[in-house]
């Protein structure tokens, strides 16, 4: 996918479609939590357990329907970076067809809830990457 270097595959569970074998709308905000957990943790190596970020605002683009046993490819790249929050760029392929996009802000926070900076090290990984660096 042009723009993405990181992906996170999955094929479509049972459970995650209708009567219509057509995945199930809400299922896809799932399917993006899934990829950023993944660019994170393991692409990113940015932290060992659950990010301290909140979901803040999510904006959703359908294009196509993803079906039962479908095979997914859910890219991710960093959009950009600002003080307390981070906004990613999500879009989601069967093979080589565009079926889904979106854009979603997450906000570092600490213990309590609270909007915190972006940590430093999060931030040069995150530049770094969308360079091309390695990791």
């Amino acid at each position: 996918m042009e723009g993405f270097r990181f992906h996170y595959d999955i094929r479509v569970r049972w459970p995650e479609v209708d009567g219509q074998l057509i995945v199930y709308n809400a299922n896809y905000l799932m399917y993006l939590d899934l990829a950023f957990q993944q660019f994170f943790r393991h692409e990113l190596k940015l932290y060992g357990e659950i990010p301290t970020t909140v979901l803040a605002k999510s904006t959703l683009q359908y294009h196509k329907s993803a079906r039962f046993e479908d095979d997914l490819s859910i890219w991710v790249r960093t959009h950009h970076i600002g003080n307390t929050s981070i906004v990613l760029d999500f879009a989601i392929t069967r093979q080589d067809e565009l079926i889904f996009e979106a854009q979603s802000i997450y906000v570092h926070v600490d213990e309590a809830g609270t909007p915190c900076p972006v940590p430093e090290h999060w931030r040069t990984a995150l530049m770094s990457y969308e360079q091309g660096d390695a990791v």
